[in-house]
């Protein structure tokens, strides 16, 4: 029921049944171990004992969730970092066993125009009514980019946020500890009075039912709005009405949030005379592409991943490390006017795999065996030097190992994955009868 306010959930929460759905949610997502190094298949391994024994810790209360390990992630710009927070396994599973149970709860509540990490909504929903907004006239962007925002959610007021709705002091107190349990780096403990860690998987629920305020003053005054957790931009018809709803905006979060909004990254854009970035894309008129940055990003990793100087099984670092990047990368950034790019992107993952091969062959004798066996006479044979950049285009290197070599070793083809998502989309919005 909308508007019920909820007095007792712990019990539901320690329920073995959802303990063991949030372990397998946990185990799905994968991760590294926390601060007692227990991986996620050493808790596995002893899966009941270690629910049992977790259960009736919650029943007494006496669960205590250790710090989080911090680890400094590098951002997109290879300069700056930021910090990750990595629970530990059995504190993911409370983590998760929470948001199993308030999670139903607060979608309740939560606005349309908020997208990220919420059941059955995407990142590309987000973008796709971006771009609606900008073709019904809403030109000009305020691009927020809130400071440090996991890092400084008051506590008190996120209580007083999540009391609206659930006033089980057990759960209540629970989260606190949760939010409260500190950070390890390295062997230097820190204290945690604010924020909640990123990495943690009850925070990006956190984020959102702190957020939904904002959400609902932005639709009370009738503004348009596009939020991704933290991510949020907002689209005005004028300058001077976006410059207006900045100001406002950005005393709504100072005053009654205790939010900052970044003072240099924050802007007004008018995008028919400049670019703005979202979710990974660039908009500009009523153009969506690819952020070159994140173009930048997958040359870097694909090279890394396919780097000249390694002698490897070639089938073995397709299917283990290359397709599983390449799959998803390809599904997110696949919608929009990319198939151009994609299919360029393909030749040139092939041609650094087809380097990789000369490589690992050492010899021209080996090449010519491979072109023997398909038909190739002597007199056809040339010689090529299997260590340079420039050989991997060579007509020989392209027979031998041609593009059907490559989709028999199962190579994901981002041209392939990019129509597959445009059937689907076809599909979709045929009218039905």
């Amino acid at each position: 029921m909308k508007g019920r306010v909820w007095y007792s959930l712990y019990d539901k929460v320690f329920a073995k049944a959802n303990l063991r759905d949030a372990f397998v949610q946990v185990k799905k997502n994968g991760g590294a171990p926390g601060v007692d190094k227990v991986t996620i298949g050493d808790y596995e391994a002893e899966l009941e004992d270690n629910l049992e024994v977790l259960q009736q810790k919650l029943k007494d209360k006496r669960y205590r969730p250790k710090p989080v390990r911090r680890k400094m992630i590098t951002k997109e710009d290879g300069k700056k970092k930021r910090p990750l927070g990595i629970p530990t396994v059995e504190d993911r599973v409370v983590q998760a066993a929470i948001r199993n149970i308030l999670e139903p709860i607060f979608e309740e509540d939560f606005l349309p125009c908020s997208y990220g990490f919420r059941p059955t909504i995407s990142a590309h929903m987000a973008l796709d009514q971006v771009s609606e907004y900008l073709r019904q006239g809403y030109a000009y962007v305020i691009d927020a980019d809130l400071q440090s925002y996991f890092d400084t959610i008051p506590h008190d007021r996120l209580e007083a946020q999540i009391r609206k709705r659930v006033t089980d002091g057990s759960v209540i107190q629970l989260i606190q500890q949760i939010l409260r349990a500190g950070v390890m780096e390295g062997d230097l403990y820190e204290d945690t009075p604010l924020g909640a860690p990123q990495g943690g998987v009850l925070s990006p629920l956190i984020s959102n039912i702190y957020l939904n305020q904002l959400d609902e003053l932005m639709k009370e005054r009738g503004h348009r709005i596009v939020r991704f957790a933290d991510d949020f931009v907002i689209l005005c018809r004028s300058q001077k009405g976006a410059e207006r709803v900045m100001r406002s905006v950005t005393r709504y979060l100072e005053n009654d949030l205790g939010l900052a909004l970044h003072p240099t990254k924050t802007k007004v854009v008018d995008v028919k005379q400049e670019p703005f970035t979202f979710l990974g894309f660039e908009f500009y008129k009523h153009i969506r592409r690819i952020d070159p940055k994140k173009e930048a990003k997958f040359k870097k990793k694909v090279k890394e991943i396919t780097r000249r100087n390694q002698t490897v099984d070639l089938e073995t670092l397709i299917h283990n490390r290359l397709n599983p990047y390449l799959r998803g990368w390809a599904n997110y950034f696949g919608h929009g006017h990319v198939k151009g790019k994609f299919r360029k992107w393909d030749a040139w993952v092939r041609r650094r795999l087809r380097m990789i091969q000369l490589r690992s062959w050492r010899y021209v004798k080996n090449l010519h065996r491979v072109l023997r066996n398909k038909g190739w006479k002597e007199d056809e044979l040339r010689g090529i030097r299997m260590f340079a950049w420039r050989s991997s285009k060579s007509p020989m290197v392209h027979v031998a190992l041609d593009n059907d070599y490559f989709q028999r070793l199962n190579l994901v083809s981002l041209t392939s994955v990019y129509q597959k998502l445009i059937s689907k989309r076809d599909k979709w919005e045929e009218p039905h009868a």
